[in-house]
C-alpha cells in the first residue's frame, strides 16, 4: 500500500513531488512513508523514464513483472 501512497502523493501534492525530485528520502521521511529497496528503485526508474518520455500504466505494470508478491 505504501507504494500507492507515494504515487498518489507525487500525483496530487506538488510540494511532495518537488521534494521527491530533489531528495526522495527526505520527502518520504517527512510523510512518514517507507519503501523497500525494490519499490524505491522501481518508482525512481519509472519517474526518471517519465522525464524523457511518456510512461503509461501498462509500462509500469510491465516493469513490475519481475517483482515477487
Amino acid at each position: 500500500m505504501t507504494l500507492a501512497q507515494v504515487v498518489y502523493n507525487i500525483s496530487n501534492d506538488t510540494d511532495f513531488a518537488s521534494r521527491w525530485h530533489s531528495n526522495p528520502e527526505a520527502a518520504l521521511a517527512e510523510k512518514g512513508l517507507k519503501l523497500s529497496k525494490e519499490e524505491f528503485a522501481f518508482l525512481s526508474k519509472g519517474l526518471k523514464r517519465g522525464e524523457t518520455e511518456h510512461v503509461s500504466l501498462q509500462d509500469l505494470v510491465k516493469m513490475s513483472s519481475n517483482w515477487r508478491y
